[in-house]
């Protein structure tokens, strides 16, 4: 069996989902990049003692680095989302995700980008996001 194959309409019913994903993402995000902070002051603070249990902030180091595997976790669930939806995520910093679509009798990408209303635009599997061509209307209108 192959890959979902979307029209337009179907694809942007979508959207709201896909948004909801990507804030997610945006919140793991944030989170990972303040533990980091965290625990890249503890690295330079202490050096390689931070893993010796007898140094003071090494219970605090081992917590951030067990909520760094579990925000990893978390981030695995969301892009597993994502594969349920038959969605391929071509750039999470940018927000742009394909649908396998047909126009005119070819297999294409419906191509959609966060922030954006609707699936509208679509590209040949061969081209990427600069390739975008707008959705014949007659294909928008099914």
């Amino acid at each position: 069996m192959g890959p979902k194959i979307y029209i337009a309409r179907d694809a942007s019913s979508l959207i709201p989902d896909l948004e909801k994903i990507f804030e997610q993402v945006d919140r793991l995000r944030a989170r990972l990049k303040h533990i980091k902070g965290k625990v890249d002051v503890l690295e330079l603070l202490w050096g390689d003692e931070v893993r010796a249990e007898t140094t003071p902030d090494h219970r605090e180091y081992t917590h951030y680095l067990d909520e760094i595997e579990q925000s990893k976790k978390d981030f695995d669930a969301v892009n597993r989302k994502f594969a349920e939806m038959e969605t391929l995520v071509k750039s999470l910093d940018q927000g742009l995700v394909d649908f396998y679509g047909v126009i005119e009798g070819r297999l294409v990408f419906l191509c959609w980008k966060r922030g954006e209303r609707a699936v509208e635009y679509y590209h040949h599997l061969e081209e990427g996001f600069q390739g975008r061509q707008p959705i014949p209307a007659e294909e928008l209108a099914r």
